[in-house]
């Protein structure tokens, strides 16, 4: 069991591991703790006679140093290792999600690069499953650079492993991030995609036709993935003929059909078109049978 005391502290005398986190401005934090002063301690370890290392608190550290707050009552735990006090912040951050995944995945590196720990042994001093500290190692070879402008931007971190992972080029990877970066598209439109590249027919669509499956997905944001495979199936029609996805065409298309003849059939809808909606709407239905039955080339 942990040895805790309570204990004004000096916050000269507390030393910060800060290797994990960027040091980030708190408004709110500190207006609060200037009304309310602060409902929950600091924990740090004592090294030496006055000296310490924060443990947990860094966001309130920051807002007392910004006060200039000279002093502040601390539970003193007795010293342990670098490692178990990344253990202490994860269980803690883990649970409650103050922390970004970027924060969070740096600490797990460092624990696994110090070679003390593996994925299992942090699930469980941390109290969660293996698959909650592995989500964040598969991110480990996402580009620096996407995780320091992701970072920067305030997005969401796990995305940048999905775009990563894909089975694409790098070139249309760099296309998603930018999409992502720029907040033109979420990690929802991200796992439909993902979902989408494991398609058989996906992976045989061309290089310069990709980019606009992918964007034909994005556009249609549906989360029936029926209707996703259709555009996949149609994308991969301009390039060649697919008897597959020739298959799923037509039937589409006898679909489409059966609706229009359905709406066709509307005897109140048919009654109230006007003599120009009615020119229109055979106007387009005609364009339809050309294209069905081109007329045949001239020799």
């Amino acid at each position: 069991m942990i040895k805790q005391i309570n204990q004004q502290v000096e916050l000269s005398q507390i030393r910060l591991e800060t290797f994990f986190r960027n040091k980030v401005k708190d408004l709110s934090l500190e207006m609060s703790i200037k009304s309310n002063g602060i409902r929950t301690p600091l924990i740090v370890e004592e090294e030496s006679k006055d000296r310490y290392v924060l443990v947990d608190g860094y966001r309130r550290f920051y807002a007392l140093e910004f006060l200039e707050i000279k002093s502040v009552i601390c539970i003193v735990e007795e010293q342990t290792s670098e490692e178990e006090r990344i253990i202490k912040r994860l269980e803690v951050e883990l649970h409650s999600q103050q922390r970004t995944a970027f924060q969070l995945e740096r600490m797990i590196k460092h624990l696994l690069e110090s070679k003390k720990f593996d994925v299992k042994k942090i699930a469980r001093n941390c109290k969660v499953t293996e698959e909650t500290i592995a989500k964040y190692v598969r991110g480990f070879d996402v580009p620096t650079e996407w995780i320091d402008d992701a970072e920067e931007l305030n997005i969401g971190r796990h995305a940048l492993t999905i775009i990563h992972k894909l089975d694409v080029s790098e070139g249309v990877k760099e296309y998603l991030f930018s999409l992502y970066k720029n907040k033109e598209i979420t990690i929802r439109t991200l796992e439909i995609i993902k979902k989408a590249a494991k398609e058989k027919t996906f992976k045989e669509i061309p290089e310069e036709n990709l980019i606009e499956c992918i964007n034909h997905i994005i556009e249609h944001q549906s989360r029936n993935f029926n209707a996703v495979r259709e555009i996949i199936h149609e994308i991969s029609l301009l390039d060649e003929y697919n008897e597959s996805s020739h298959k799923v065409i037509y039937n589409l298309t006898l679909k489409l059909i059966g609706k229009l003849e359905k709406i066709l059939s509307n005897s109140i809808f048919l009654r109230y078109l006007s003599t120009k909606q009615k020119s229109k709407l055979n106007k387009e239905l005609s364009i339809l049978f050309i294209l069905l039955n081109p007329p045949e080339e001239i020799s």
